[in-house]
């Protein structure tokens, strides 16, 4: 190699090896120093998981809103004394999910990851995922706002995570919006539609199987009741893909898992979500093929669980308070 191409070689590598130091320089100043909303924490809820003590929780929920409104970590333990936690935000596509997932898999080791299928199906932009990928490694290209906001304490703390979501994630709501009689009668009839999964949903569905085998968790594809989002197409895709990835299906829309959802009572938004009242009987149905399926144990009784009957006479009682207001 010439002597003058080489330096231009030398000059690149210096460039290239200062701009990635100061990538992540910026990135350990603007990365928030807690999981919490007032420290900048993005989808604090979900990261919420983050908080809790290290290998206590057995059963992880990834996915979109359908997921955060269909389960309940609280209800779970009362029912089945099963630890979980429900690490779902809005519109969450599948590179978002991995990042979460590996995220998690820093503090705990659930023996089951259960995914909700919506997300399968939501078409992701090539830039949104090197963007992901490029937050995953440098966080200042997902935090660089935080400038405008940054304490003393930004420069010199390091990241930690001392708060967990009170609902374990899942978001309560008990207001009613009915969805239409017909679309809650015929959704899940045959249409002659064919649903596809788009193919780099489907590579990042594949590396999140690896992620789950090679960290000992059982992944298990789970489609929630919707009316909106749900169809027999979709079931179709679902149950191949899980087939060809070796991981359990259920489809609480049909079949022998159906959960009987009066459309009329247990939707606050036409049938596209579940209110409380949805959610008790798909967070049910969940816990018993939780137990009796997957060989998710039960930690009732359990002295060093203490805090979670405490958390759960707290949320009985937010129920209560919730269904007499409609909040």
């Amino acid at each position: 190699m010439h002597l003058p191409r080489l330096r231009h070689v030398a000059f690149a590598a210096f460039v290239a090896a200062g701009m990635i130091c100061l990538l992540a320089l910026a990135s350990r100043v603007v990365v928030p120093k807690n999981n919490q909303v007032e420290f900048g924490q993005a989808d604090a809820p979900a990261f919420g998981v983050l908080g809790e003590p290290r290998d206590s929780i057995d059963v992880l929920f990834l996915g979109d809103s359908e997921a955060y409104c269909s389960f309940s970590p609280l209800q779970l333990w009362g029912e089945q004394g099963i630890t979980s936690y429900v690490a779902a935000t809005s519109a969450q596509r599948l590179p978002y999910t991995r990042s979460i997932l590996l995220k998690a898999l820093q503090n705990q080791r659930p023996r089951v990851v259960v995914l909700e299928t919506n997300c399968l199906f939501r078409k992701t932009p090539t830039g949104f995922a090197a963007i992901r990928a490029l937050s995953d490694i440098f966080p200042v290209f997902e935090y660089h706002s935080r400038w405008k906001s940054l304490r003393p304490e930004d420069f010199i703390s390091t990241p930690r995570a001392t708060w967990t979501d009170p609902n374990k994630g899942y978001r309560l709501r008990t207001s009613v919006n009915a969805a239409s009689a017909e679309r809650s009668r015929t959704y899940m009839e045959p249409k002659g539609e064919t649903a596809t999964i788009p193919a780099l949903n489907r590579w990042y569905l594949d590396d999140i199987a690896r992620i789950c085998r090679e960290n000992g968790a059982q992944l298990v594809l789970v489609s929630t009741p919707s009316v909106k989002n749900w169809s027999l197409s979709r079931h179709a895709c679902a149950e191949q893909v899980a087939a060809e990835l070796d991981v359990s299906y259920i489809d609480f829309n049909m079949g022998s898992e159906h959960v009987d959802i009066d459309w009329e009572r247990d939707t606050f938004d036409k049938g596209d979500h579940l209110n409380l009242y949805g959610a008790q009987k798909t967070t049910s149905a969940m816990g018993v093929l939780l137990r009796q399926t997957f060989h998710v144990p039960s930690h009732a009784g359990d002295d060093a669980y203490q805090s979670w009957d405490d958390n759960y006479a707290r949320y009985q009682k937010d129920v209560k308070k919730a269904s007499r207001t409609g909040e």
